[in-house]
């Protein structure tokens, strides 16, 4: 959602988006840099961060649109939002691994949690004015979900467990997710840790209200907010791992906190930074969020096709790079510099020509 009156929100926005593409094209994720993989299971990387980011800045910029739309009913325009992110990310999974047996075809996927965060944020705006009603749904829902991981076991397991691909989350996924299951035996964006994101997302819907409520250059009060967020995840993570797969609740406060406080660094540079190319990049990139994340798996569906000998587009490109002997975390962040730039090339012009997309 595309803010025209902060445009330090629109720039987090970019940095955020073009550090998830950054992630996905990676020359070799086995070569790539820790740091832009994904965490195994429990633990964090730059690569989770970026995800948790992107729903809170979701829940930061939906009062924005809606607290002005108040005059008339949102709610078409809501619905046809959620809808066209949900087709869009099908879509996209299905090139890439494109099958005509439907229970091969993943239904779940990052467009669709951003469509059903989305959703969930727009619902509680246009629920009640005030932060009260997001900051208290976000809480009830992280403790509820917290609940379900610690106390409620599988069917026919004597205890709840949170390896991968058991307990209730996992039991979940194999049971009810329609289509194909991402890793097997769970998913990533799978039911019950779409639970925890919606937390996420609330949780920026209470800052912004927030924000808006409080006195012009009372701000800085969102440090100390922030550094709570930290301190209780970290805190919390003697009962619960931080874990992007699951969404702990532990994983959410962190991940919430630790974008609140890059905001507001970014908010008090603004004035500094605003014209400088940089940060007119990042807003551009920001306001075609969903324009560069579509080209990008549009690029990664080909990437993955399979080329001369049986190997794929994707290390037929890589294989140059990688044989010039640099140090292999560096080919593999070269390979994905590259495979980004080519992403976010024709962005400007198709803002020009008005042919972006926008759900």
């Amino acid at each position: 959602m595309t803010d025209m009156r902060d445009h330090s929100l629109d720039a987090l926005r970019g940095l955020t988006v073009v550090l998830m593409v950054l992630v996905n094209v990676q020359g070799s994720d086995a070569d790539a840099f820790t740091l832009l993989r994904h965490a195994a299971w429990d633990g964090l990387t730059l690569a989770d961060l970026v995800f948790p980011w992107f729903l809170v800045i979701v829940g930061l910029s939906v009062p924005l649109a809606l607290d002005r739309a108040r005059h008339r009913s949102p709610w078409p325009a809501i619905i046809r939002r959620a809808v066209m992110l949900i087709g869009i990310g099908i879509v996209l999974g299905w090139l890439i691994r494109p099958t005509f047996d439907t229970d091969q075809i993943r239904v779940a996927g990052i467009l669709q949690r951003i469509a059903i965060v989305y959703f969930a944020c727009a619902a509680v705006v246009l629920a009640r004015p005030g932060w009260r009603l997001a900051a208290t749904l976000a809480s009830l829902i992280l403790i509820l979900h917290t609940w379900l991981l610690l106390a409620v076991a599988a069917p026919g397991d004597a205890l709840p467990s949170l390896a991968a691909g058991e307990g209730i989350s996992g039991w979940i996924d194999q049971q009810y997710l329609p289509g194909r299951v991402h890793r097997g035996t769970w998913d990533p964006e799978g039911i019950v840790s779409t639970l925890p994101a919606i937390a996420s997302g609330l949780i920026g819907v209470a800052v912004r209200r927030w924000l808006t409520a409080a006195r012009p250059g009372r701000d800085w009060w969102l440090w100390p907010l922030a550094t709570a967020l930290i301190a209780s995840g970290l805190l919390s993570t003697a009962i619960l791992p931080i874990n992007k797969a699951l969404w702990t609740a532990s994983f959410t406060l962190v991940t919430a906190g630790s974008l609140i406080a890059l905001w507001m660094v970014l908010r008090q540079l603004w004035p500094s930074i605003g014209n400088s190319r940089i940060a007119r990049w990042l807003v551009l990139l920001g306001q075609t969020a969903l324009t560069l994340y579509v080209i990008h798996m549009l690029l990664i569906a080909l990437l993955v096709r399979h080329g001369p000998g049986g190997s794929t587009v994707w290390a037929l490109l890589y294989a140059p790079i990688a044989a010039t002997g640099l140090w292999p975390p560096v080919a593999a962040l070269l390979f994905a510099i590259i495979a980004t730039a080519v992403s976010t090339a024709p962005l400007r012009a198709l803002q020009r020509r008005g042919w972006l997309i926008k759900a």
